[in-house]
């Protein structure tokens, strides 16, 4: 197992595996040795046995129950696993448990912590790993020769660390990793010479169709087609290999959007600075727009057919890949507008052939990775809302979905019960 494998959250809410399913076997029972005891294991140190008593373990749903003082009823929404607990009760007794108490004491407090956890072992429930959250040790006089334990643990999940690390973008597949896969794809079956002749060069077409809406200099604008007529270049030499073509569709649509995303970085596109942004929409629309595209072709044999098929999937995968890489590198995109992109790249993703699992893994991958980024680079943009007349705060707080407090925090709020005009949130 490589040492990224080993690094991946693995954390699994389900119960450990038992010793034995009947409990009499479980917990020697039926036998004459003395029945089978819990014990509490230290991070790196020897498992300390105790008599068990009682047990609770608890878990459940974390709900986001939301209240409407000014409509009635309520929302409840399931957003996750609440964290298991164990509470457990137990005893250490005999004539030497004070030697015991000392050690069961010494172990609980050494720390532990998602990556580095105790261990607690149940004859009847299996064995945990748990961090320790607090424990309790009573002792009665009129009980020599022995104490009784509490113990609070927490099972252990995946720390902070380690979930930013796994699932940092960083370490997700790139549109141009993905845009790779699905050309290795397209290579793996027959196509028809003349069916890919026709259908490459209506992409592009439709490609150079599309520069048309891009505000630029002449130069770059120039730089753009001449990547996309490598394309019609490619079949006017008679060269209908699956690979060349698919790659110099690759660079062209890649290549307009490194062209976009440079706009306003150059001195000879000063004066086109201000359509900076709408560059990145129209350039981003195009490519999520390709949900619904199809070859203007007739084919006759299956051969055909399915060149057809693959070639506008390829079309499609692209475009997907390259509306992924534009959506990472805008900057100051709205939420509003982030959902409407999210809708239609969704749409686009859904549209795509995912059979080869090689390309199912790269989409998947890039997906969160753009998700990720998005959601990162909405959380601290400020967006501004204006009320003609005056609503209730809880009522703002509930429409805008802000914490009230947070709007407090960003905006001058005279009255706490009614407020009006613009409101700034998050």
């Amino acid at each position: 197992m490589s040492e990224e494998e080993k690094n991946k959250p693995r954390f699994d809410i389900s119960l450990p595996g038992l010793y034995k399913e009947n409990w009499r076997e479980a917990y020697c029972a039926d036998k004459d040795a003395a029945p089978r005891l819990s014990s509490y294991q230290a991070p790196e140190g020897k498992p300390i046995p105790f008599i068990y008593k009682s047990l609770e373990f608890s878990g459940g749903q974390a709900v986001d129950t939301a209240e409407y003082p000014f409509f009635g009823l309520w929302s409840n929404e399931a957003l996750n696993q609440k964290p298991q607990s164990i509470t457990v009760h137990g005893y250490l007794r005999g004539n030497y448990y004070l030697q015991q108490r000392a050690a069961f004491v010494d172990a609980l407090m050494s720390p532990t912590t998602d990556d580095n956890p105790g261990f607690f072992d149940h004859p009847l429930w299996g064995r945990f790993k748990v961090v320790v959250e607090s424990y309790t040790v009573s002792e009665a006089a009129d009980e020599n020769g022995q104490c009784e334990l509490t113990l609070t643990l927490k099972r252990a999940g995946v720390s902070l660390e380690t979930r930013v690390a796994v699932l940092s973008p960083d370490n997700f597949t790139k549109p141009k990793e993905a845009a790779a896969a699905a050309e290795i794809d397209f290579t793996q079956t027959e196509k028809d010479p003349a069916i890919l002749a026709r259908a490459f060069g209506l992409i592009k077409a439709v490609l150079l169709n599309g520069i048309g809406r891009i505000q630029a200099a002449q130069t770059k604008l120039n730089s753009i087609a001449n990547e996309i007529n490598g394309i019609s270049n490619l079949i006017a030499q008679g060269v209908l290999e699956p690979a060349r073509l698919a790659q110099a569709l690759i660079n062209a649509v890649f290549s307009i959007i490194g062209e976009v995303a440079s706009i306003g970085g150059s001195v000879e596109t000063v004066k086109n600075y201000l359509f900076e942004k709408d560059n990145e929409n129209a350039a981003v629309i195009q490519f999520l727009s390709a949900a619904d595209f199809s070859l203007p072709i007739d084919t006759v044999t299956v051969t055909q057919a399915e060149t057809k098929a693959e070639t506008e999937n390829l079309y499609r995968t692209v475009c997907l890949c390259a509306s992924a890489e534009t959506l990472i590198k805008m900057k100051g995109i709205t939420r509003n507008k982030m959902n409407a992109y999210w809708a239609m790249y969704t749409r686009l993703e859904n549209s795509v052939n995912l059979e080869n699992p090689d390309v199912f893994e790269a989409v998947t991958e890039m997906r969160s990775t753009l998700s990720q980024t998005l959601r990162q680079s909405v959380m601290g943009i400020e967006l501004k809302k204006t009320f003609e007349r005056s609503v209730p705060l809880l009522y703002v707080s509930h429409y805008l979905k802000c914490d009230d407090e947070k709007l407090r925090e960003m905006n001058f709020i005279e009255d706490s019960l009614l407020i009006s005009g613009e409101v700034t949130y998050v």
